[in-house]
């Protein structure tokens, strides 16, 4: 499991896609500009390391997916359980997200968006993969309010979206005044369907 499949390769390879639509920022090396002090007081209270935006993921199995960690270069995704987790489900009791970790790695953050991710697996065995970028297109669904990122009311507004939308297996909706979130059968299909169609300035209102 952690050499890495045919999912995880899939991955790594759409990061790098990502990174050629310029559609990834250059990841911002906190390190460099932080002491070691700030650095372990940023990890423990909100667990960065770094800071990125975007995230990709692709179904496992029925329960289970791979997806991007937080903070990492997209387009250098290496290290399974570092840079591309196993997200084994969702802590309702704790609030938090279920992630396998192999022995003697120290893994990164989960993404905030894990929870949007999961919601959207869970009501929807059809589809195999979910990519969400800063970036827009024209004649979307788009929730009416700017949410926080990582909160529940986001990922239930999307999933409604979603559940309402026309093909919930091939849908692309907006998150206003940050981004979209795009379904698809796999990595490749949502690639094929948005090339060409993209705008990188999100509207903001």
């Amino acid at each position: 499991m952690w050499e890495g499949d045919r999912v995880t390769t899939e991955l790594s390879k759409s990061g790098k896609k990502l990174d050629e639509m310029n559609l990834l920022p250059a990841p911002f090396p906190l390190d460099k500009y932080l002491n070691d002090r700030d650095m372990r007081h940023l990890k423990k209270l909100y667990g960065l390391g770094g800071l990125s935006y975007g995230n990709l993921s692709a179904r496992s199995d029925e329960n289970h997916f791979w997806m991007s960690a937080s903070g990492i270069n997209k387009a250098n995704m290496k290290e399974i359980g570092r840079d591309i987790l196993y997200i084994k489900g969702y802590n309702n009791d704790d609030n938090f997200m279920e992630v396998s970790i192999p022995p003697n790695v120290t893994p990164k953050r989960a993404s905030v968006d894990a929870i949007e991710h999961w919601m959207i697996y869970k009501e929807h065995p059809e589809v195999g993969a979910i990519v969400h970028i800063h970036a827009w297109m024209d004649g979307i669904q788009a929730t009416e309010i700017n949410y926080p990122c990582g909160t529940i009311e986001l990922a239930e507004t999307v999933a409604k979206l979603i559940r309402e939308s026309e093909n919930p297996a091939e849908a692309v909706i907006g998150l206003k005044n940050h981004g979209l979130t795009i379904t698809g059968s796999s990595l490749e299909n949502i690639f094929n369907r948005i090339e060409g169609k993209i705008q990188r300035q999100v509207p903001m209102s």
